[in-house]
């Protein structure tokens, strides 16, 4: 008995679906020209730079910590030569603070701070 494969109805179709333009994580050659516009879209998206943490557990679109390491030797000095501002060893992104501080480092309140001043 010869068995014959069952013909079933397939509807062919296109899913068009909105998809960012991602980089690959492989094969693909990392240039400096590509890293400046990759650290430019993310500056752009997130209004600052990515932290060295977030680097080494890896942020989509932008190259690896080990090709960061190799091309330029450290975060660092990717950022110096792309024109961004380089934190602090452990600084956070976001703005910085101007709020005055008392003598023991404690943030004072702003009428206290412009009251007395240092």
């Amino acid at each position: 008995m010869i068995r014959r494969p069952q013909l079933r109805a397939v509807t062919i179709f296109l899913e068009v679906t909105r998809t960012r333009i991602t980089w690959s994580n492989a094969g693909g050659r990392w240039s400096k020209e590509l890293v400046a516009y990759a650290l430019d879209r993310y500056h752009r998206r997130n209004m600052r730079t990515p932290t060295v943490r977030e680097l080494r557990a890896g942020v989509p679109e932008l190259p690896s910590h080990a090709t960061i390491r190799r091309m330029y030797g450290s975060a660092s000095r990717m950022y110096e030569e792309h024109g961004y501002r380089v934190r602090k060893r452990g600084g956070q992104p976001g703005r910085r603070t101007t709020l005055a501080r008392d003598s023991f480092g404690r943030f004072v309140p702003r009428a206290v701070s412009e009251a007395q001043p240092h």
